[in-house]
């Protein structure tokens, strides 16, 4: 009798502190599937890879119908929010990063099936190797800009696009092709693509326009061998990318994404001379990206 009181006894034992353990590891699991309210939900329901070249594809079964409702309503959370940056209170940084590359063109291929396809396909520069190796050699050249900042609780007006003005973006529904909208676990990233190609009075209205002066002044390095007459300006795909908090709707960065195919000719002088003139083109890619920090340096620091 004492022995099978004992083994009851025992058995008690294991199964309170089975119990208890249990408990303890239900509420663990349950603090780590802790869930983030969205404040407001958006229609996320084209998605976004990439492909083989590392550019962003959009993939979606949706009639045009649906998608241009979803822009209406993504773009409208867009203009909202962007233009409450200049009212805020924030630490901003700045960065500035240009390059050049190839223009790209879309051509129909048919595959080995008998199927056709759309390829993506890079355009040389130009005709002449020594003018495609002074381009090449631009990239070298031209480092990108130093970064920017500014101080918690300093006036956002003359800092974020447009400078000057109280608004950040002026864009209208008219002036954009799409606004798509993906969700991760704690941050939305919006992507507004403007019609191309786009109007430069267009891009003045959310872009603090530059030029690709610069780029082409990397020429004047050699002035005394190549010559460069007036380019033309074509702005393809430009895009506003912002991301922010899901909980909030705070605006944490944003990226404008400038893209710029120039047409021009150079013209050979001194010993450069039997190259005669020789058509350009490249794509002068310009991104700006601000980072805001809402964090106020002087509140009291939480003790965990």
């Amino acid at each position: 009798m004492k022995k099978a009181i004992s083994v009851l006894l025992a058995a008690a034992v294991l199964f309170s502190l089975a119990l208890t353990l249990s408990g303890c590891s239900f509420e663990e699991e349950k603090a780590e599937t802790t869930t983030v309210k969205v404040k407001t939900p958006l229609p996320t329901d084209v998605t976004t890879s990439y492909d083989e070249n590392s550019s962003l594809i959009t993939d979606t079964e949706y009639t045009p119908e649906k998608l241009a409702q979803n822009t209406a309503t993504i773009f409208e959370y867009f203009n909202i929010h962007i233009n409450e940056l200049k009212g805020i209170k924030a630490g901003v940084s700045m960065r500035h990063d240009k390059s050049i590359g190839k223009t790209e063109i879309e051509k129909t291929v048919t595959d080995d099936e008998g199927n056709e396809i759309q390829e993506t396909e890079r355009v040389p520069y130009s005709e002449n190797d020594y003018v495609n190796t002074a381009i090449d050699s631009l990239k070298d050249l031209m480092l990108n800009e130093p970064s920017d900042s500014i101080e918690y609780g300093e006036d956002l007006t003359g800092f974020l696009p447009v400078k000057g003005e109280r608004y950040v973006s002026a864009l209208t529904l008219d002036d954009v092709e799409s606004a798509t909208c993906v969700d991760g676990e704690t941050e939305r990233t919006v992507t507004v693509t403007l019609k191309s190609p786009a109007l430069p009075q267009t891009l003045e209205k959310a872009y603090d326009m530059g030029n690709v002066d610069d780029a082409l002044a990397e020429f004047k390095k050699a002035d005394k061998y190549l010559t460069v007459e007036k380019p033309v300006l074509t702005y393809l795909n430009c895009q506003i990318i912002i991301r922010a908090d899901l909980e909030t709707d705070e605006i944490t960065s944003i990226e404008y994404i400038k893209n710029i195919d120039v047409k021009t000719s150079v013209t050979g002088a001194d010993k450069l001379a039997d190259i005669g003139t020789v058509p350009v083109t490249f794509r002068y890619r310009d991104s700006v990206t601000y980072s805001v920090d809402r964090t106020d340096p002087s509140a009291p620091k939480e003790i965990k």
